[in-house]
Parts: C-alpha cells; structure tokens; sequence
C-alpha cells in the first residue's frame, strides 16, 4: 500500500527535536508502517500549495490528514481516498470550539468543513466519533483508531529511584492546569512553561526535558499526573506506562485506556480542585504502582505501534479503499 501522511505544515518538523506530540506520532506511526512493508511518504513543508504537489504527483492509495486545519487541502487532492485524524484537545467538548481558532470563526468552522468534505474520518476515541455520529454524515466515513507508541525507547526499571514521587510532564499551560496542584508534596513537573500562574521558581520544577533525558529518567518515577480540562489521546499517558509508571489521570485524559486496571486512577471532575482528595489519590496510586511495574509494561505493550498499526490502521485504510473501489 502507498499511504501519504500529512502533516501540519507551516515551521514544524517531523520528528520534531522537542516537543510535539503531533509530530511524534506521525513519524512513528510511519516508522510502524514502513515495517510492515508499506511505502510511505511523510508529507510536511511550509507552503501549503507545495504539500498538494506532492500528494498529488505521489500517486497514493490513501492521504491520511493529521491536522485540522489541512482540511483546506481537500479539494485540491487527486487521491480518491483520503481520510483526516483531529487531534484537537477539545473535540468531545463543544462548548470550547467558539474560544479555539476564533480568529477564523471558531473550530467549529473547522468541524462543519470536515463534516461537509468527502473525507473518511479517523477518531481517537469513542468520544470523538459520538460527535461526528451527531450529524447526517454517512456512518461509514466514521472510524475508531487510536494512537500508539514506541515502547522500546524508554528505560524500563521494576524499581523506581523515586517510589515517593509523581511526574507531572506536559507542556506547562492553561489547558493542563499544572498551577492548580502545586501545592501537592511529591508532585514534580517538567515542560516548557506557557502559564505565567506556574511558579518557574519552584525547586519541584525540573524544567524542560529533551528526548533522551525523557527516555532514560521517565522510569525513575512511580507514576505520572495528566489532569488536564481536555485531551483527544494524550502521547505521554502511553510513555508513562511503556516505563512501568501507573497513571492518576483527569477525566479528560482516559481515552482507549481500561479504567479497571488497579494502576489507573481517574480524579472526578467536581473533584479537580480538591488537593486534599488529589493528595492521597497520588500518594495511593504511588503505593499500588511501584508494585505491579511488570504488569504496567506488558499492558503498555498492546498499545505499541507495532500493534495498532497492524491491528487498526492497515485494516481501517484498506476498509476506506474498499469503499471507492465498489462506487467503481
């Protein structure tokens, strides 16, 4: 199969030397796939118009959209099947879209152009696709995938150096609401600072991470922190279990992962500002995780992009290929 992965354009870079997310699941997932025997193209240039050149001299079978706001290369694409994963933090959510992308009418104006469009549609989660089921749009351009990630690149130790502490690590902004909880003894955080309400100062701040120091310290922590006010399928919950850590996570953040798992800790919304409640969640996650590290890494393992690539992309685009080759 010759798949064409498109990226966000503009100054990003994949894979990118920091941060984005984005940008790491598109060179992994195309990494995964390459494996698999596939050829594929990495699609990511600065100029829009330079990005439907390509795509389209590429002859595809498939142009898979990982950015919303690439949707306004559609009509422009030749390929008959092409298909578009949001990776938008507040798409379950609607009552958020009027305040993101406003400049341009709000990301409602987005999700209108999606449904309107000829694109197969690749939700992250169940959340996501009860959206899309909403309007009057063929059911069978609605699709369940999720994401996955490279589980052999971090450091696996059955025993943390710090079985007393949590890492908070995500970009340090509005959306992750890490001001909130730093108050909480045992909780550290690493990220780049975006939220002037954080205090930079704090000896729990271990600044920003690049990629090698992240693969390598990750492990020494008995669990991570996401409580975030909204998530499509957070990366770093995956990382954090590929390095035996448990996870105590918003409601927001839980996306295609089994809740039952005695490692997995979800803090209730109405509950979000209660440090004390949040305190002894971290503190007894900590407690239970540090103990069941073997059983953290085999489950991080089904989330590996050997397996969703193989498990869930290859079939869903041969299933979207399939469609236009009945309409021939």
């Amino acid at each position: 199969m010759k798949i064409a992965l498109i990226g966000p354009g503009g100054s990003t870079i994949i894979p990118p030397p920091g941060w984005g997310a984005v940008e790491i699941l598109i060179y992994d997932s195309a990494n995964a796939l390459t494996a698999l025997g596939h050829d594929v193209t990495i699609i990511n240039n600065s100029d829009t118009r330079v990005m439907i050149n390509e795509a389209n001299a590429g002859d595809f079978d498939i142009v898979h959209i990982h950015y919303d706001d690439r949707i306004d290369m559609i009509n422009h694409l030749t390929c008959k099947n092409v298909a578009i994963t949001n990776h938008f933090a507040y798409l379950d959510q609607p009552k958020y879209w009027a305040h993101q992308n406003a400049s341009h009418g709000g990301w409602g104006h987005i999700f209108s152009s999606i449904v309107n469009s000829r694109v197969d549609i690749m939700c992250l989660s169940e959340s996501i696709a009860a959206i899309y089921r909403r309007t009057p749009i063929s059911k069978d351009r609605i699709h369940v995938i999720k994401n996955g990630v490279r589980t052999d690149l971090f450091d696996f130790s059955n025993t943390p150096k710090y079985s007393n502490k949590t890492i908070y690590l995500a970009k340090i902004d509005y959306r992750k609401r890490q001001h909130i909880f730093q108050n909480i003894q045992g909780l550290y955080y690493a990220g780049n600072i975006a939220d002037d309400r954080f205090d930079a100062s704090s000896s729990r701040y271990l600044g920003e991470w690049d990629k090698p120091t992240l693969y390598s310290n990750l492990t020494d922590y008995a669990n991570l922190a996401l409580l975030s006010d909204g998530e499509a399928h957070p990366l770093v919950c995956m990382e954090a279990l590929s390095a035996g850590l448990g996870l105590v996570l918003s409601e927001f953040a839980t996306a295609n992962l089994d809740l039952n798992l005695p490692f997995i800790d979800v803090i209730p919304e109405d509950k979000i500002t209660n440090i004390q409640y949040i305190s002894k969640i971290l503190k007894d996650n900590r407690s239970r995780s540090v103990l069941l590290r073997d059983q953290i890494k085999e489950y991080s393992n089904t989330l590996s992009w050997d397996n969703v690539a193989s498990g869930l992309y290859i079939p869903t685009y041969n299933k979207i290929i399939s469609k236009s080759e009945v309409k021939l």
